[in-house]
């Protein structure tokens, strides 16, 4: 699973948490991805999906930069990191969650 644009992205990642599939989440993130959530604790891709799965997530981008193939994705308490493969469908690289 992949997406057309990095706002489509976060909408894809919202939809697959709320319906709690770890397999879509995990399919949103690149192989290599990283989660960064609060304390500097890392998680890797298996990891990533699992952890997301147990916290909220609102897609709601209040900033989206884009320059060739890398987006990066400001929301509330978020900041994703994305790029677009050679699928020319983007996904996940890095997320950093700041836990509510």
């Amino acid at each position: 699973m992949a997406a057309a644009s990095p706002e489509e992205l976060e909408t894809l990642l919202e939809d697959a948490l709320l319906l709690q599939d770890d397999a879509a989440v995990a399919a949103l993130f690149v192989d290599s991805c990283v989660l960064v959530a609060e304390h500097g604790c890392v998680r890797e891709r298996t990891e990533a999906a699992e952890f997301l799965l147990r916290h909220e997530f609102i897609a709601g981008a209040r900033s989206v930069t884009v320059v060739r193939d890398v987006a990066v994705v400001v929301g509330d308490h978020t900041v994703n990191v994305s790029c677009r493969g050679v699928d020319r469908r983007w996904r996940l690289v890095a997320t950093v969650l700041s836990l509510l």
